[in-house]
């Protein structure tokens, strides 16, 4: 067996997204006879502190642009030669872009993992363009999404996430503490959208399926769980959320709709729920928030496009939604709040397909194999 394999992985930022949670939650626990991981992120945050706190070797760049390329250049290759990097495994086009013209230099072979969302459009913009070994997507949609477009890479290959699903088994002690967060008794069906509040992920459409729920349904309550995204999105993003909340106060929705900001999958956001939402409006790429959701054994309503439609087989572990169809949501609440037995139903199988399908073991080895096969 060859030495451990050193690889830098490249992040935007230091906070805990989809992205990270799989990253740091999955691939970084890696066998270290096989890999030896070290973390750069271009900005600070609490999941990278944490990530240092678990005894990972972590690097962060604040305010790398791609105005100062000599910059970018030396600080990279300065990380590689000091960490002895031999393959540099991108989150994103641009960290790709950001970390390849250093990588190249120092004869390290390039991954970059493209999470998406991705346009229709055949133009991508120019980091693509940017050569690579390899290209990995988190779906088949992706891939052919991608292969519409254009970019450089030698080849690609398909990724589905992982999670370790003992670490997201369903806490009672969590459920009871949101629970009484938010004042939900154990007749009442808390009903929650989880993930940042963004104009794809479909949050308009779940308020407009509450105003159809509104005095149909005794008891009811639904969240939505999230903030608004960060980076060059976050002013647009806080911008919908105002709109959102302006639609829930002029539908008098208070007494059915709450919005509780960010709250962390590990501290109760899924625990408290007895029915999961997924309502993108446009294809999701993957989503790491639904594997969790299965773990945690939910009954799951989510959209029949991309990612969601590779995981899920309709009527076993999830019921499937028409995009931007509040009728047909306010209806599949209706149908899962009425129906305890299917609720549970679902959950299981849900369990079952997350332990059977996308477990943090297949992930790792299979990303292991990727990591040899562009060795070689």
């Amino acid at each position: 067996m060859r030495d451990a394999l050193n690889v830098l992985y490249c992040v935007p930022i230091g906070e805990r997204g989809g992205v990270e949670r799989f990253l740091g939650d999955v691939i970084l626990r890696h066998d270290r006879e096989r890999v030896r991981p070290t973390v750069l992120a271009f900005s600070d945050g609490a999941w990278l502190r944490e990530l240092a706190s678990r005894g990972v070797n972590v690097h962060c760049v604040a305010g790398m642009r791609f105005r100062r390329p000599l910059h970018a250049f030396r600080v990279v290759s300065e990380i590689v030669k000091k960490e002895r990097i031999e393959l540099v495994h991108a989150a994103y086009p641009w960290c790709h872009a950001l970390s390849a013209p250093a990588a190249a230099w120092n004869r390290c072979r390039q991954i970059w993992f493209h999470h998406g969302p991705m346009s229709r459009s055949i133009w991508q913009g120019a980091m693509p363009l940017v050569p690579a070994d390899l290209v990995l997507v988190n779906s088949d949609f992706l891939r052919r999404r991608l292969q519409r477009t254009l970019y450089v890479a030698r080849r690609t290959e398909v990724l589905h996430y992982g999670i370790d699903v003992e670490s997201f088994r369903p806490d009672a002690v969590k459920r009871q503490r949101f629970r009484e967060h938010w004042n939900i008794d154990g007749k009442t069906i808390a009903v929650g959208l989880v993930g940042f509040v963004d104009r794809w992920k479909g949050q308009d459409i779940f308020l407009k399926a509450a105003l159809l729920l509104r005095d149909g349904i005794p008891g009811l309550r639904m969240f939505v769980i999230g903030g608004p995204r960060g980076g060059q999105a976050e002013k647009d993003c806080r911008a919908f959320q105002t709109q959102l909340e302006s639609f829930a106060a002029q539908n008098r929705l208070e007494n059915i709709v709450s919005f509780t900001g960010h709250v962390d999958v590990r501290e109760g956001a899924l625990d408290g729920l007895d029915i999961f939402v997924h309502a993108s409006t446009e294809p999701e790429p993957f989503g790491m928030v639904l594997l969790e959701a299965m773990a945690k054994n939910k009954a799951i309503l989510a959209s029949a496009e991309g990612g969601p439609a590779e995981i899920f087989t309709d009527g076993t572990d999830a019921m499937l939604l028409t995009p931007g169809d509040p009728e047909m949501l306010a209806k599949r609440i209706r149908m899962l709040a009425a129906d305890e037995g299917l609720r549970h139903s679902l959950g299981r199988q849900a369990q079952q397909t997350v332990s059977e399908r996308f477990s943090a073991e297949r992930a790792t080895k299979a990303m292991e194999r990727i990591y040899d096969e562009v060795m070689q």
